[in-house]
C-alpha cells in the first residue's frame, strides 16, 4: 500500500492508499475513506469521498513533489513525498524545500509600481511583494518562501533591469 507524508502550509498529512479496480481505500492520518475517482479531463476529476462529490483540478509546478490543487474556489499548495523517505529526511535533518535566494531579482526590465513590503516585514510564501510594469503589463512579483524583509533596493516609480536586486531577505 503506498505511503505518503503531504505538507500543506505546514501541516502534514499521512496517506496511506489501497487501489482497487473501481476505487480507492485512503487512510488519512489514521481515518478510513472510500473514494471513487471520475476523470473529467487530463488534470481534472471528479472525487466521490465516502458518497460527497468533490471536483479537484491538481497540477504539477516541476518534477520535485509540489503541487497545486485547485478545489472549492481555492489553489493549495501541497508538497508530496513518499513516507519513508520523509522520515529518513527528518531523521537527518534535512529540509524537504531547498533555501530561498537571500536576494530578490528582477526577473525583467521594467517600471516598480509599488511595492507592498517595508524594511522588517515578515512575508509568507506567494506573498506579493512589488508590482512592475513591463511591456504594458502589471506583473505582481510574490516572495519564494517565508522570510522577513532586510533591505529594499527599489521604490515606486524606479526603472529596472533584469537581474538588478529589488530585495533582500535575511
Amino acid at each position: 500500500m503506498p505511503r505518503y507524508l503531504v505538507n500543506v502550509d505546514g501541516r502534514e498529512f499521512d496517506i496511506s492508499l489501497e487501489y482497487r479496480a473501481d476505487s480507492y481505500e485512503v487512510v488519512l492520518n489514521g481515518r478510513r475513506s472510500d473514494v471513487v475517482s471520475h476523470r473529467l479531463g487530463q488534470t481534472r476529476s471528479l472525487l466521490l469521498i465516502d458518497g460527497r462529490a468533490h471536483e479537484v483540478d491538481v497540477r504539477s509546478d516541476g518534477f520535485d513533489g509540489v503541487r497545486t490543487v485547485f478545489m472549492k474556489g481555492m489553489e493549495i499548495p501541497a508538497e508530496i513525498e513518499d513516507y519513508n523517505l520523509a522520515q529518513l529526511r527528518k531523521t537527518a535533518g534535512i529540509s524537504s524545500t531547498p533555501s530561498m535566494e537571500k536576494t530578490l531579482k528582477a526577473p525583467m526590465p521594467g517600471l516598480v509600481l509599488e511595492v507592498k513590503v517595508a524594511l522588517g516585514d515578515t512575508v509568507a510564501k506567494n506573498q506579493a511583494l512589488l508590482v512592475v510594469e513591463a511591456m504594458k503589463m502589471e506583473n505582481v512579483i510574490k516572495a519564494p518562501g517565508a522570510g522577513i524583509i532586510k533591505a529594499v533596493h527599489v521604490s515606486g516609480g524606479t526603472s529596472i533591469e533584469k537581474g538588478d536586486r529589488l530585495l533582500e531577505f535575511e
